[in-house]
């Protein structure tokens, strides 16, 4: 007599249980997928930072350095509120300061004796020769940011930057400068120089990426983490850091920022006008759109 069962196909003999327990586990190996490849999983896995090193943005609700206690949260990632100072973190006075910092300090503290909600235009126009753009450089839109590695607000407007782009294309091209409040965010400046180290190999926007997706704000370890992840030369990128070859490139764009009334991170400017509104998707898409605007109508002049 032929037995049948060794014949039967083995999914035919597993229970139902085993079969839900075999679907869940293949539910979560499609969602890891599309977590890491699509653009809405990446939004989707998107971890603020919003811990006690500084301004948090939004509703995330902590992380109030240097902020009025009286303020509603959840407007503490927009603009400058009058008679207010926004995205400007308090001085740490425990952060014991490394050797060669005492400049950057010293502007830092000038900086903030003079802080002014007055709106300067963008002091220095954008140098494809030596800035970091992302869109054709001949653009009829710009937006500069002076940005902080360490600021949750910086790390916030990531995403407002991704959809503004998509949804202007090739009409805007996006600057990114380097402003690092060090006396309020000690990892600032290395994240700073570690950026631009990564750019003098090519992945200068990999890094940017990399710094303000991870779920942690910056250490010295994430970013030789991340340097090994992008495939960069470990021992160059490391040695270079320790040298701060990049660091004069970074103090560059903070004098600039300086010089053009920049009074929190991130702050924009479109074309070459200081933004004093919400760094929300609707507010600087608006202040694009009337930038494009103004200049039709000269042009048409």
């Amino acid at each position: 007599m032929i037995d049948f069962s060794s014949t039967v196909p083995l999914a035919y003999t597993l229970s139902g249980g085993v079969w839900i327990v075999i679907g869940v586990f293949a539910i979560g190996f499609v969602a890891l997928i599309f977590s890491y490849f699509t653009e809405k999983g990446t939004e989707i896995r998107f971890h603020a930072w919003g811990d006690q090193r500084g301004d948090a943005p939004g509703s995330f609700g902590v992380g109030n350095v240097g902020k009025d206690p009286t303020l509603d949260v959840r407007s503490w990632y927009r603009g400058t509120s009058p008679g207010r100072h926004r995205n400007v973190p308090a001085p740490r006075s425990t952060h014991a300061p490394k050797p060669g910092d005492q400049d950057l300090l010293a502007r830092l503290e000038a900086w903030r004796s003079r802080l002014s909600s007055d709106g300067l235009g963008l002091s220095t126009p954008p140098d494809p020769s030596r800035d970091h753009m992302v869109g054709p450089p001949e653009a009829p839109l710009q937006l500069v940011e002076y940005a902080d590695f360490e600021c949750p607000s910086c790390q916030a407007a990531l995403r407002v930057l991704a959809r503004i782009r998509k949804r202007l294309g090739d009409e805007l091209v996006l600057v990114v400068r380097h402003f690092p409040v060090a006396d309020a965010h000690p990892m600032a400046l290395m994240a700073a120089e570690a950026v631009e180290a990564a750019g003098a190999q090519g992945r200068f926007w990999d890094m940017y990426q990399r710094i303000y997706g991870d779920r942690r704000p910056p250490t010295e370890d994430s970013l030789r983490r991340h340097a090994a992840r992008l495939k960069l030369d470990v021992t160059r990128f490391e040695r270079e850091l320790r040298e701060h070859v990049h660091k004069r490139r970074v103090l560059e764009d903070f004098e600039s920022g300086l010089q053009s009334g920049v009074n929190g991170t991130p702050t924009f400017f479109v074309n070459g006008v200081r933004h004093d509104d919400e760094h929300t998707f609707d507010s600087l898409l608006g202040a694009l759109e009337e930038a494009r605007s103004q200049t039709a109508g000269e042009l048409g002049s």
